[in-house]
């Protein structure tokens, strides 16, 4: 009679702790680099019909927040909107992190926003962007009730989009350095 060979079982005794040791430490390390990814980056997409910039993908450093001051002259800069900023038929919620253009950052930049465009100044220099109030009658805001002329305080930053039809500072006026959520590392 032929007998069935009894398959040995394995113990703990025969488990190899050199190579549970190794996955163990690099899960280890895995895991903690993406906790400190996932604490410090964080990925924005701007999914809106009509776009704000002509990048969509965006790499936000969340605890690298600049102030006003650090803030260059066209950086990429997070904010997030107060519930004044925000208009009543959005379809974001107040505090939703919105990416912009910086394109007035010093205290005492003037702003005056018509109909007709923004013209932006500092002292004896001037500069003139293109776009006007495009969005006010799609936003239902009178364009004139939004012509006005800003002067930036200390703190304080005046962000645009690429787009004629962006919702951003002509709209809503200056942020306050608070708001900013982080500094753009990325744009595609």
């Amino acid at each position: 009679m032929i007998r069935a060979r009894r398959k040995e079982r394995k113990t703990l005794k025969d488990f190899d702790w050199l190579i549970g040791a190794k996955v163990l430490g690099i899960c280890t390390v895995l895991g903690t680099g993406f906790a400190y990814a996932s604490q410090r980056y964080v990925i924005g997409l701007d999914t809106q019909d009509t776009r704000c910039l002509d990048e969509w993908f965006f790499v936000i450093d969340t605890w690298a927040r600049p102030s006003a001051a650090e803030v260059r002259l066209n950086d990429y800069i997070a904010v997030a909107l107060t519930p004044e900023q925000t208009p009543p038929h959005a379809k974001w919620k107040p505090g939703h992190v919105m990416v912009k253009r910086a394109v007035a950052t010093r205290a005492g930049d003037r702003i005056e926003i018509s109909g007709t465009g923004a013209m932006f100044s500092h002292g004896a220099e001037a500069w003139r962007h293109g776009t006007a109030l495009e969005a006010a009658p799609a936003l239902g805001l009178d364009v004139a009730a939004l012509t006005r002329e800003i002067v930036l305080e200390e703190g304080e930053l005046f962000l645009m989009g690429d787009h004629p039809m962006s919702y951003d500072g002509r709209y809503y006026g200056q942020v306050d350095e608070e708001q900013i959520v982080g500094a753009v590392l990325w744009a595609f």
